[in-house]
């Protein structure tokens, strides 16, 4: 069973190679986004760039655009709603703990929040994505709490690289599209990564924040959020979510993940998990007595968290 599971782990992170840093398009590689082949426009909210806001400079992108341009954020605190709708850009700050880009909204799945990407091939260097909206105690119960992504994705071909991600629920809106993500950190509480998005998390930190809905754990009664509601909806629905390397920790307790929707794909492989996970690991969620087309898979992973004592039997 150990090399089964194993297998089936690395069988993902293989499937999902392709959608690393090495996509490109017109032979252009990551390291040539320093260089002078990408035209460089610079934002400045002070006003000592080519633009004040990041939506003007997006702006000003033509609506073909077949050419890598390079969006370069300066420090600061970019209070923008961020659509991306044409391709090829890149999108890179020198210091995610000094660019941001927030807002506070909430409520709709799909478009509240500071950014949302709806064209292929893009790339975020370097700045936190953030919405203020659930600025909450760790008590504050889960009625409470509003769905405040942010960052939602709904296209192919995205990579981030030392990028954070921080709100409470629903923070990275994963929804469509093979995504690559490098060195990220992650912050929420409830379905805090979720979607149909086909994605590698390599080497990200995941931070659970506070405690929210009400769970069973250890037989009492006690607050975990989840982690990941990946919503694959059929055998042939290629999307899932595969963790190789990173890290779990935080304040509160969370499920590794809930079964958004009938065939809920995730992987954790070499995954170091403190003991935020709770015992059983994972959810059904609504889809109790379906549990054998789920596929939860964890491997070589340590750490409190890691413990299989206590697992569900659904997970492999």
């Amino acid at each position: 069973m150990k090399y089964l599971t194993t297998a089936l782990a690395l069988s993902f992170l293989y499937l999902f190679t392709d959608t690393s840093s090495h996509f490109s398009s017109g032979g252009l590689d990551m390291k040539d986004f320093n260089k002078d082949r990408v035209k460089t426009v610079v934002v400045s909210h002070r006003g000592t760039g080519d633009f004040r806001t990041i939506q003007a400079a997006i702006d000003s992108i033509p609506s073909n655009n077949n050419n890598w341009i390079k969006i370069y954020l300066k420090h600061g605190t970019y209070n923008e709603k961020i659509v991306i709708e044409k391709q090829m850009i890149v999108m890179q700050g020198n210091d995610a703990s000094k660019v941001t880009i927030q807002y506070n909204d909430a409520g709709l799945a799909n478009s509240s929040g500071p950014f949302r990407l709806n064209a292929e091939y893009f790339v975020a260097i370097n700045i936190t994505f953030k919405n203020t909206y659930n600025n909450i105690k760790q008590t504050v119960p889960y009625k409470d709490i509003k769905v405040a992504p942010s960052a939602i994705l709904m296209a192919d071909k995205a990579s981030f690289y030392g990028c954070r991600f921080i709100s409470v629920q629903d923070t990275l809106a994963d929804l469509l599209g093979r995504h690559y993500f490098h060195k990220c950190y992650i912050e929420g509480a409830v379905d805090f990564i979720w979607g149909r998005g086909q994605s590698i998390y390599q080497n990200c930190v995941i931070n659970v924040k506070g405690v929210t809905s009400k769970k069973m754990v250890n037989n009492r009664e006690m607050l975990a959020g989840f982690i990941t509601a990946q919503g694959r909806e059929s055998e042939q629905d290629t999307s899932g979510f595969v963790f190789n390397k990173c890290v779990i920790k935080g304040t509160g307790k969370a499920f590794l993940g809930r079964a958004y929707r009938g065939y809920s794909r995730v992987v954790f492989y070499g995954t170091h998990m403190s003991n935020v996970v709770v015992p059983q690991g994972w959810d059904a969620w609504h889809y109790k007595g379906q549990e054998d087309k789920f596929t939860f898979v964890e491997v070589n992973s340590t750490g409190k968290g890691a413990n299989k004592k206590g697992r569900v039997s659904f997970r492999i």
